[in-house]
């Protein structure tokens, strides 16, 4: 099959999904038990020590070279730093606004793409980007 990525990258969409409900879930539960994770600064720290924590699990297990050390490391952070600002938008807001707002992650992946690392944009990729943020837009109006 030469389109595998392409059915992979529709499963991770599926369970983004899921995992964007089962956030949801996990803050209001929060929020009913008062753990007191409801601003940026009550979710950070947890989020830095998680990220923390993968970051030295993954230098453990790989001891990978300096710059890969370096990009993984920035991974982890910014998408524990991510994860927790989702986890406060699904809190004080509609999962559903707030999963069609993060599609947009689509658009910035491919502007950063183009920027630092030379990706083309096809006429249609543009016209695809122009549709995201006016759907987003539409959606969470």
């Amino acid at each position: 099959m030469t389109h595998n990525w392409l059915m992979l990258a529709l499963v991770a969409v599926v369970l983004l999904g899921v995992a964007n409900v089962l956030l949801k879930l996990v803050a209001i539960k929060a929020d009913e038990l008062k753990f007191g994770l409801d601003s940026v600064s009550s979710v950070l720290p947890v989020v830095a020590v998680a990220a923390l924590l993968l970051a030295a699990f993954v230098v453990w297990q790989l001891k990978p070279p300096t710059e890969l050390l370096v990009l993984a490391s920035g991974w982890v952070v910014a998408s524990a730093l991510a994860v927790g600002l989702i986890f406060l938008a699904l809190q004080k807001g509609s999962a559903s606004v707030v999963t069609a707002l993060l599609a947009l992650s689509a658009v910035v992946v491919a502007v950063l793409s183009f920027f630092l690392l030379g990706e083309k944009l096809t006429s249609r990729q543009l016209l695809g980007i122009g549709l995201a943020m006016a759907a987003a837009v539409a959606f969470a109006a």
